[in-house]
């Protein structure tokens, strides 16, 4: 239905971070062959520490990225400002960011999605099983994100959280 993905979430200005999860209730996440569904999300979590504090505070940082099951290692920065942190609005010359992009897969991969603000461009995976890769993309204005999917060629997927545009200060 129109209007009720996580992108027109992100259009209306709300920031998210990406965690997967299953509904399940079986007591396997993440283990979707075990799933009566068949199917469960996992949750990727950068932290300093395993305690609930640690947990609790990445997930409030956003430090996360989202699986639908398969348990790759997804990591994304925008002119090294990490997934579901803020940029500042760019108040000189540049035209331009650096987006890095690293993921170990589990499967080769099929292609890598660049969503802009709700934009998606497509690049080829060419069946690789591990990314390390730059690429210059046109500099984002207050109120954009950006984030990254990856397709595998198994079905399995990964969403890095968002990175967001803040408000120029001053």
């Amino acid at each position: 239905i129109s209007g009720n993905f996580v992108r027109d979430v992100l259009l209306r200005g709300v920031r998210l971070g990406f965690i997967g999860s299953g509904d399940s209730h079986d007591g396997h996440p993440g283990l979707a062959h075990l799933s009566a569904a068949g199917q469960s999300g996992l949750a990727g979590i950068f932290t300093d520490s395993l305690d609930r504090s640690g947990l609790l505070e990445a997930m409030r940082n956003r430090r996360t990225f989202a699986t639908n099951g398969i348990r790759p290692w997804l990591s994304v920065t925008l002119d090294e400002t990490f997934m579901g942190s803020a940029l500042p609005t760019a108040t000189n010359s540049a035209t331009e960011h650096r987006l890095h992009i690293r993921y170990e897969a589990t499967a080769p991969v099929e292609r890598i999605d660049l969503i802009r603000s709700g934009r998606v461009a497509s690049l080829p995976g060419e069946g690789a099983l591990s990314l390390d890769f730059e690429r210059q993309i046109p500099q984002l204005a207050f109120g954009e994100f950006h984030y990254v999917r990856i397709i595998q060629e198994d079905g399995g997927v990964a969403w890095s959280s968002p990175i967001f545009v803040d408000e120029p200060e001053g």
